[in-house]
């Protein structure tokens, strides 16, 4: 099924099935082949939508609890696109949200469960994986492609590299890293190098977009944990 269970929800599954034994699905997703597929996964198995729209803005409120799953195309590879994902989190109360993206790098795994996720099929697996994962998600567990599990590991910087992309989110070039390190401006170019590497990008800009979902990632566990959540 090339899926993995990685970790446990919170929610249990009492609270994500519905008395009719199914959980509450509402589909999102912007293209009508996008839309057209999803319906046509869930027709097979007798799993309608509550409700399939086209935009994530048109999610009323009232639709949205803890009986809900939300089934997103969402292309995880875009930093837009992550952060509407992370905004539909905030709105989406205690609903799971399984992404449905064109395949990504094991980075980019981590970046959408960073964002609120609970769950990612790629598009290509969509008729093998959906279902079981949807079972899954209801079941309370958070589910990957199997062969980018290694993704869910938050990627390690040094405490250089992480002094280097700090001064990088501020929109300086590497000579003015240089200079305020007091380093050479081939060491900035050697640990952009690293950071590119680990992070599974190729420019400043998906470095500096990875770096900061990491940290919203990091200061929305905290807060959490000091709120006991």
């Amino acid at each position: 099924m090339g899926m993995s269970i990685v970790e446990n929800r919170l929610a249990g599954p009492a609270s994500m099935v519905s008395s009719g034994g199914l959980a509450r699905v509402l589909v999102i997703a912007a293209e009508p082949r996008e839309r057209a597929v999803i319906n046509g996964v869930l027709g097979e198995v007798g799993q309608e939508p509550e409700a399939v729209l086209h935009d994530r803005a048109a999610l009323a409120g009232d639709r949205v609890d803890e009986s809900a799953v939300l089934i997103v195309a969402c292309d995880v590879d875009r930093p837009t696109e992550v952060t509407a994902l992370r905004k539909l989190r905030r709105e989406a109360k205690g609903a799971a949200i399984i992404v449905v993206s064109p395949r990504v790098n094991g980075t980019a795994v981590r970046r959408t469960l960073d964002a609120g996720a609970d769950a990612l099929v790629f598009e290509p697996e969509l008729f093998q994986a959906l279902i079981p994962t949807l079972r899954a998600v209801e079941s309370g567990q958070s589910v990957v492609p199997r062969n980018l599990r290694a993704g869910v590991e938050r990627p390690y910087l040094s405490h250089r590299e992480r002094q280097v992309l700090s001064l990088c989110c501020e929109g300086l070039t590497n000579a003015e890293i240089a200079k305020s390190l007091v380093l050479a401006e081939s060491t900035i170019k050697s640990h952009m190098a690293s950071i590119f590497t680990k992070f599974g990008v190729h420019s400043r800009k998906e470095a500096v977009a990875v770096f900061n979902d990491l940290n919203l990632a990091m200061t929305d566990a905290r807060r959490a944990e000091e709120a006991g959540i």
